[in-house]
């Protein structure tokens, strides 16, 4: 029974690593793009102005062609549709026809709603790579986040370690009586002290680990871990690029503004197409029908009709008339068909007077959407250029902020040099040790987050400067 508990929870251990997936910042980009709901939603609206493209060329270039077929039944009486003749009976009567309608002008108004849905899909695809960005800046925070978290958790560990180290000394030190009894007491204080340290930055990784999850909208019961980005050494360049350029950069770089642009111009576009409505339209149509009647008919034939119509005047001999009376039938489905058979063009004119003051007001409302678009305009821009200020200022405090953690960490670390040697000779006590401990542990913290928000902040600038996000 003793070897069979070990072995179970070393088979556990190891089916927990396998079952818990690994993902680099990389995987959780592309897996993002893939799989987002918004991404996916932000593909079906590019999908529609795909669709509308396509529905304005048709317009434009293609006739509308229908099909009409009536099936009509009378009962007791009715009339021949082709000869009007009274027909008493119960009849049924087949109409169909092919109709072709071709619209030739309409005040370039077709043409200005193609270059507009044209436009507009081109808006929508920088829509949805604005959307793709701003996905890639929000993984990259909380996957730093998360590296954050593993980070704290190590030295949370790395702390746990040196107290149970300081314990075993301290009851050397207890022992020979350099240290009294109440000093193994705080030890053993700061040993609890750190479990609960531990136990709350496993608690702090779970949790960055659960936001990436939710970003990525992956099964929350799903187990991952992520790995180290591969260049992390950190080189401060205290060079910034100027604002000015970076929001040049981003100007071009960057679809945030240049969307609302290609909307203005649509917006433009949709305006003339408002403004062509006034005019007078062409178009051209044509038809090709046919039908059939039950009751019609058609001679099939002749036969001879022989009258008397009196005697010859002194020998009585009979005086007979005939003619040929013509014997009908009915007329088959397809003989009517190709007899009835009609076709018309016509070219039609119709010219715009008064429609309830529709396209007036059309007009207007696509005049008030270009002004529209120019404030979309100014207020991305604006909203960019604020974006990009607020990043090279918080670039430049990170940096100062690494570069004095930096410092203090060095200051910490020789300062707790000093204080475990002499901790080892009883020359200080242990909360002189344990102070000098914390200052190392919270410069250690210190260091690991200003470390990361410089290269998150970092990777930022990047972004404006080149379009492209990397650490």
């Amino acid at each position: 029974m003793k070897k069979i508990i070990p072995f179970f929870l070393f088979a556990s251990t190891l089916f927990f690593v396998q079952a818990q997936e690994i993902w680099s910042f990389e995987d959780c980009v592309s897996y993002a793009l893939e799989n987002n709901i918004n991404i996916n939603q932000s593909k079906l609206s590019t999908d529609f102005a795909a669709n509308n493209v396509l529905q304005n060329k048709m317009d434009i270039y293609s006739p509308n062609i229908n099909v009409n077929v009536t099936e009509g039944f009378n009962f007791a009486n009715s009339v021949d549709p082709l000869t009007f003749n009274f027909v008493q009976q119960n009849t049924n009567s087949t109409t169909m026809g092919l109709f072709i309608d071709f619209n030739l002008f309409q005040g370039l108004s077709r043409m200005m709603n193609l270059k507009a849905s044209a436009l507009e899909l081109d808006a929508t695809q920088l829509d949805q790579l604005e959307l793709e960005n701003s996905t890639r800046l929000i993984i990259a925070n909380n996957y730093l986040n998360a590296m954050l978290a593993k980070e704290a958790l190590q030295i949370a560990q790395d702390q746990r370690v040196l107290t149970q180290n300081q314990y075993k000394n301290t009851l050397e030190l207890v022992k020979v009586g350099v240290l009294a009894k109440g000093d193994q007491y705080e030890v053993e204080a700061q040993m609890a002290n750190d479990e609960v340290n531990v136990i709350t930055a496993e608690n702090n990784l779970e949790l960055a680990l659960n936001q990436i999850k939710f970003v990525l909208q992956l099964d929350p019961f799903q187990e991952i871990d992520i790995v180290g980005l591969p260049n992390m050494d950190i080189d401060v360049d205290a060079n910034m690029t100027d604002v000015s350029i970076l929001a040049e950069n981003a100007l071009h770089l960057l679809p945030n503004v240049k969307s609302a642009e290609l909307r203005k111009r649509a917006a433009e576009f949709q305006l003339k197409a408002a403004k062509g409505s006034l005019s007078p339209s062409i178009s051209l149509s044509g038809y090709l029908g046919s039908n059939y009647f039950s009751a019609a008919q058609q001679q099939v034939g002749e036969t001879t009709v022989t009258t008397p119509i009196g005697f010859v005047s002194g020998s009585n001999d009979l005086v007979i008339s005939s003619f040929q009376q013509p014997i009908f039938g009915d007329k088959s489905f397809g003989m009517q068909v190709g007899d009835n058979l009609n076709q018309n063009v016509r070219i039609n004119l119709n010219i715009p007077i008064f429609g309830k003051w529709q396209r007036m007001i059309a007009i207007n409302n696509a005049k008030l959407a270009v002004k529209q678009s120019e404030y979309d305009i100014q207020s991305k821009q604006n909203t960019l250029n604020q974006d990009i200020f607020n990043a090279q200022t918080s670039l430049k405090a990170a940096s100062k902020q690494f570069l004095a953690s930096e410092k203090s960490m060095e200051a910490a670390s020789i300062a707790f040099t000093y204080a475990e040697e002499k901790f080892k000779f009883g020359v200080i006590n242990t909360y002189e040790f344990e102070t000098a401990k914390n200052r190392l542990v919270a410069a250690q913290t210190n260091l690991a987050q200003a470390k990361f928000e410089y290269l998150f902040r970092h990777a930022i600038i990047n972004f404006y400067k080149t379009g492209e996000l990397s650490f």
